[in-house]
């Protein structure tokens, strides 16, 4: 086992968070939806950018399931944002999986104009509205340059700021598989971008 491996990746407080929400406190319940959904409204928003109010299914979702059952919380193991995240895209892929049955347009083929800023590094996407628009229009060509776990990697970095060993149980990968698949969105990134700028 790696120091990495090793570490409990729990944040401050996440532990006791966890076991007053199990006691039944409403206090709790609330301190966990006010810490933790803004930023899993914005993973689930990368995948549903025109559909706010599934995204925001997809949070209340999360956690509902999350407190039915957070006893198999195991803050040795992973942090709670980890662990939220991983539910979340559980969640996510569902409901993917559903709009494939109905034939929908790829998910990964739209990305909100708020994920573009962490996509290439020193790309200012909200100078003006214009910018935004051929920001849209290059975005949606790396979507569909980018492999779906590539896309999923650079969301959870870029939007939700997780670290590769957070992403990495989120996505069911080791840490070095991850760092090698953001490096390799990371550099697409930045070629697709730079070059159709």
């Amino acid at each position: 086992m790696t120091e990495t491996e090793a570490a409990p990746m729990t944040e401050p407080g996440d532990a006791a968070l966890a076991r007053r929400v199990c006691e039944g406190s409403p206090e709790a319940a609330g301190e966990l939806y006010d810490r933790y959904a803004p930023a899993l409204l914005s993973f689930a928003l990368a995948s549903f950018p025109a559909d706010r109010h599934l995204a925001e299914e997809i949070v209340v979702q999360t956690l509902a399931n999350a407190v039915r059952h957070l006893r198999r919380f195991d803050p040795r193991r992973a942090s709670l944002a980890t662990w939220l995240h991983a539910i979340a895209r559980r969640q996510i892929s569902d409901e993917l999986r559903l709009r494939a049955r109905r034939k929908s347009v790829p998910a990964a083929a739209q990305v909100p104009l708020e994920a573009a800023a962490g996509l290439a590094e020193g790309t200012d996407l909200s100078a003006e509205v214009a910018a935004q628009v051929d920001a849209r229009r290059l975005l949606v060509r790396l979507a569909g340059e980018l492999s779906s776990i590539e896309f999923e990697v650079l969301i959870l970095h870029s939007l939700d700021q997780l670290s590769t060993v957070e992403i990495g149980r989120v996505v069911g990968r080791s840490e070095r598989a991850v760092h090698s698949l953001l490096h390799r969105a990371k550099a697409k990134a930045r070629e697709r971008l730079g070059h159709d700028a």
